[in-house]
């Protein structure tokens, strides 16, 4: 009786363990077929470039043009399903219970992309540059004449040595420097746009240090005092950096 026990365990497990592999055998390599259709939940729209398209093996379908397709494949594929203007969507069945055919349907999502903002300034006229030119001005600091000094003796140290007032210069300088930089900047511009220059973005700092403008040929020259100027020392800046200095 043991002995028919055993033997009926054993056929048992023998049949389980190859149900076992059959069902693998099914799940690796059984054919089936998927019906869907793709939607637009947005709008109602034809589709003439619905794609289907079988990863494991690079190839694929066309749809029909009301969105609907047909593709058999192995159940352990990824499918791909792609249409221009919207994300391309992938699914498989290889988890799901083994069926000959399933329904899918595909509710398309648009691509959308993000992008910086940027803001676009037109360039400025010469005219405008040259009245620019003509206008840059340190902002005045008040100092104290010899008279009043001599008047307020304790005024004109305070002025003279203040940490406070040297800032106020200082800051005072600073600002006028950018204000020529920002100037000389959109001159640059215009001469690289005419392709009067060939400057980089990376060189314009370096260029202008080397330009060092006076203050007041900046202020007073000619549109054409100045663009010979900038071509000439440009010619030189070009010839300092191809010898490698």
């Amino acid at each position: 009786m043991k002995l028919l026990v055993t033997i009926s365990i054993v056929l048992f497990s023998l049949f389980g363990y190859g149900q076992a592999q059959a069902d693998a055998v099914n799940y690796n390599d059984s054919l089936i077929t998927i019906k869907g259709r793709v939607i637009d939940s947005t709008k109602m729209m034809n589709f003439y470039d619905v794609m289907v398209m079988d990863k494991s093996i690079g190839r694929g379908v066309f749809g029909r043009y009301d969105g609907s397709f047909s593709i058999t494949v192995k159940k352990s594929a990824q499918i791909a399903v792609s249409v221009e203007g919207y994300k391309t969507q992938y699914f498989s069945f290889a988890n799901r219970p083994y069926k000959a055919e399933y329904n899918l349907t595909v509710y398309l999502k648009l691509l959308s992309f993000t992008a910086k903002v940027v803001d676009v300034k037109p360039l400025k006229t010469l005219a405008e540059l040259k009245e620019e030119r003509a206008t840059l001005e340190k902002r005045v600091v008040p100092q104290l004449s010899g008279v009043n000094a001599i008047q307020s003796p304790i005024t004109a140290l305070y002025m003279a040595f203040s940490k406070r007032e040297k800032t106020k210069r200082m800051i005072a300088e600073m600002e006028y420097k950018d204000q020529q930089t920002e100037v000389v900047k959109e001159v640059l511009k215009i001469y690289v746009n005419a392709n009067i220059i060939d400057l980089r973005d990376d060189q314009f700092e370096s260029f202008m240090q080397y330009l060092n403008l006076n203050d007041e040929f900046l202020k007073h020259a000619s549109d054409y005092e100045l663009v010979v100027y900038i071509k000439y020392r440009y010619r030189q800046f070009e010839s300092i950096n191809a010898r490698g200095f």
